[in-house]
């Protein structure tokens, strides 16, 4: 300030001469406007405030110095001392642009700012795509369809443009999906469920205009048509050769169904069976004369957008056993010797035959027709043998028992005092009479550890009467006449140990690799067997036998020679050298 005033004086000393300059210049700074930027969306409107800075202290005018070009402006409002505000209005026509004005400030007995510019930009506001989260389908039969519409809109601005697809089971009725929407327009979707499988499905449909734009889908399944049991089992009632079973057709769909049922060629069933809506009808199924074995197949169930098939499970036919003789007569015989008669027993069934057999006083029967099951279509001969020490008469018969089933073959024979002329038979061999067993259940599954030289058997003990068990080895041997048969040798030195409820027995020295067939003989407290236990096969471990590795070894050898050839030559070469 001082040195504007040195430089008044100057000018008024050339000026006027020897006059005195007197001037007074403005302490305070004008006021000044500050620019501004602001965002608005296409065709709409905003307010836009205004500022200027001033240090004078007194109410500012705010001044339009350039108008927009793609919008108008509002009256200036003051809303302070140094601020006010304008509404800046877009004309959509115009685009989306940066629009731009300019204003100035001004303070009493000032002159006007500067302008300031402010600076608009103008864009289109952004889309809101607005869709249901889920689209839920009612209950719906295997091969029906059901359907949904549903509406998916913009709710802001721009134009959303793209294709809605569905996975399977889900299909689309009308159109193939695409859509373009504006600024607040909507679409209808029809969405079809036709499922096929007797479950939940869950599923997204998708809209392609952006990424994670999906809505869920969910419907069930489920068969018009249930049977129940799943699985059909046809089963005998342990005398006849014809099984019985049969199963229900449960109708849960609103409508009749016609249904055709095919089965395997050894069963009978209804070919067609109508079952009422929300209805239920008992089908019967048995197997056919003469089919006598075990069936595992299917049913097949259809019909209108039915299509099931169910697993079927015949059980095989019980044992049947047919004897010849169909009675044996062993005539007269002296006391002391003895009858023999063959007789061969075959089974019919379907089944294996497991028996036991009763015999009058004085018979025997080789073999013993307990130790082995007799397996469907099998025939078994058996010597039968009859002898009494005194004067008697047989009227009695032989009894096979299976599962409660007995067969008998009468028995007859005349023993007299004195051994009568004509009469050879053979002396009755000597030893105990044939074993009587007691009613206890014998042992039916045993287990085993084994190894190189001894087996460690387990089984449940079968009943507390049982006082002890014993083992007995069953080996192949030969007759006089060299045919082979069965000879059964205790153990007496194998003992077998209570556990509880399970018994322990354990065998030692065995070889490796030995099999054996033991049979299992429970005793009650008086000392009297029970049946014995079916035949099992048991057996040590078997050595693993040396095996060389000659792949290696040539391989080992080849590398030696290679190493004494390399090292001659050396060896020959530095010998040369020396020479």
């Amino acid at each position: 300030m001082r040195r504007l005033a040195f430089v008044g004086i100057l000018l008024g000393g050339f000026v006027g001469g020897a006059a005195r300059a007197d001037i007074d210049l403005p302490t305070v700074p004008p006021p000044q406007p500050e620019a501004v930027a602001v965002k608005v969306f296409l065709g709409e409107s905003i307010q836009i405030p205004l500022r200027g800075v001033s240090r004078g202290g007194q109410p500012l005018t705010f001044l339009i110095r350039r108008a927009p070009q793609a919008g108008r402006l509002s009256p200036i409002t003051s809303v302070g001392r140094n601020e006010a505000v304008v509404t800046y209005t877009h004309d959509r026509s115009a685009g989306a642009v940066v629009d731009r004005f300019r204003y100035a400030v001004q303070a009493p007995n000032t002159g006007v700012s500067t302008p300031a510019e402010v600076i608009v930009n103008v864009v289109e506001r952004p889309s809101v795509f607005t869709a249901p989260a889920t689209v839920e389908f009612p209950d719906t039969a295997i091969g029906d369809s059901s359907r949904q519409s549903f509406e998916v809109r913009n709710d802001g601005g721009g134009r959303l443009t793209g294709e809605f697809t569905v996975p399977e089971p889900w299909k689309l009725v009308e159109g193939e999906g695409s859509y373009s929407l504006g600024e607040g327009e909507s679409v209808s979707f029809t969405v079809t469920f036709t499922p096929t499988d007797n479950r939940r499905f869950i599923g997204e449909g998708t809209f392609s205009h952006g990424e994670g734009f999906q809505i869920a889908l969910t419907g069930r399944g489920y068969a018009p048509i249930e049977v129940v049991p799943r699985e059909v089992r046809v089963e005998g009632d342990g005398h006849s050769e014809v099984r019985t079973g049969g199963f229900l057709l449960r109708n849960v769909s609103n409508e009749d169904r016609e249904l055709t049922i095919q089965a395997p060629k050894e069963v009978i069933v209804q070919d067609t069976v109508t079952v009422p809506a929300r209805s239920e009808t008992q089908v019967a199924v048995h197997t056919r004369a003469g089919f006598l074995g075990a069936l595992s197949g299917t049913l097949a169930i259809t019909g209108s957008k039915v299509k099931l098939d169910v697993p079927l499970r015949v059980e095989a036919s019980p044992a049947r056993m047919i004897v010849h003789p169909e009675a044996i007569d062993f005539g007269t015989l002296a006391a002391g010797r003895y009858g023999r008669v063959k007789m061969t027993l075959k089974n019919i069934g379907g089944s294996p035959a497991q028996f036991t057999a009763a015999y009058p006083e004085g018979t025997m029967l080789d073999p013993d027709p307990s130790y082995e099951a007799l397996a469907p279509g099998a025939v078994r001969e058996f010597s039968v043998s009859f002898a009494r020490p005194g004067a008697a008469t047989l009227d009695g018969a032989l009894a096979f028992d299976m599962g409660g089933v007995r067969l008998s073959v009468p028995m007859k024979a005349k023993v007299t005092e004195h051994h009568e002329k004509g009469d050879e038979s053979p002396v009755a061999p000597s030893g105990p009479p044939p074993v009587k067993t007691n009613d206890l259940p014998p042992v039916e599954q045993m287990g085993f550890a084994q190894t190189k030289t001894r087996l460690d058997l387990t089984w449940k003990r079968t009943s507390p009467e049982i006082v002890r068990y014993g083992l007995i080895l069953r080996e192949i041997g030969f007759d006089a006449k060299g045919e082979a048969v069965f000879k059964y040798k205790p153990l007496p030195r194998v003992k077998p140990r209570f556990v509880r409820d399970e018994v322990r027995a354990t065998l030692e020295g065995l070889r490796p690799g030995e099999h054996i067939t033991l049979l299992i003989v429970g005793y009650d407290a008086s000392g009297t067997p029970t049946v014995p236990s079916p035949p099992f096969v048991v057996f040590t471990k078997p050595t693993v036998p040396l095996r060389i590795p000659w792949f290696w070894i040539g391989v080992l050898a080849i590398i030696v020679c290679a190493g004494v050839i390399v090292r001659e030559r050396r060896r020959a070469r530095k010998f040369a050298g020396v020479g």
